[in-house]
């Protein structure tokens, strides 16, 4: 029977921990919380940054299961039928996401980004965490780099917060150009996100992610 592993990170303590609610199925599942005592801190990386090690490659570090289901540390599974929920949605796909609650495509996101900025600067605000992690400009830089490419498309925008997927070595390999934009850029994640997943089949889930029943936010910080 296919195994399911449900990880989530939560380093530099940032977020309120909570377990999901425990799953009313017979599949066999597993949850795991990467924390600073089982996932020490890399020295030169910041917290911020360092989680998306096992967002992007939970396969790696906690590997031998058939699907993952990763959980952003501020969002926890709200009901006991989550995990086929999951399941369901991804149906014979390679990954599923739910739709960006407010935009649908990456130059929506990069606009949106800018707005910010320029709404904010100068502002007692001005000094926040998304001023300073957005003011060096690399999510445009970013978006000029997925633009060589002419081929791409760009009429999708995923939500990041929990999604899921098969292991395969197709995925992994989505998985690690998703993060090389990270390390690259260091924007926000749903940038890249379209792009690096653009020759898998993607299912989309498309009721709003906190409106679902699934997904539950316990935390959230900047």
């Amino acid at each position: 029977m296919p195994s399911v592993c449900i990880l989530t990170a939560n380093l530099g303590d940032f977020d309120t921990a909570v377990d999901p609610t425990p799953q009313t199925t017979t599949i066999p599942y597993k949850f795991h919380r990467f924390t600073d005592k089982n996932f020490p801190p890399i020295m030169g990386l910041t917290p911020r940054f360092q989680y998306r090690i096992p967002k992007m490659f939970g396969w790696q570090m906690y590997p031998s299961f058939d699907y993952y289901i990763h959980l952003d540390a501020s969002v926890t599974l709200k009901r006991p039928d989550s995990l086929q929920y999951y399941l369901d949605q991804l149906g014979d796909a390679d990954m599923a996401f739910f739709k960006h609650p407010q935009r649908s495509s990456i130059q929506e996101e990069v606009n949106h980004i800018d707005d910010y900025l320029t709404r904010r600067r100068g502002t007692k605000r001005g000094q926040d965490y998304m001023i300073r992690r957005y003011e060096n400009g690399l999510h445009k830089e970013q978006w000029a780099d997925i633009q060589l490419d002419k081929d791409f498309v760009d009429d999708k925008l995923y939500a990041s917060t929990g999604f899921i997927y098969r292991d395969s070595e197709r995925v992994r390999d989505a998985l690690r150009l998703w993060f090389l934009h990270q390390a690259r850029y260091f924007t926000c994640d749903q940038i890249a996100l379209p792009y690096a997943v653009k020759d898998l089949e993607v299912n989309t889930m498309n009721e709003p992610i906190f409106k679902s029943g699934h997904i539950s936010l316990v935390s959230q910080h900047n």
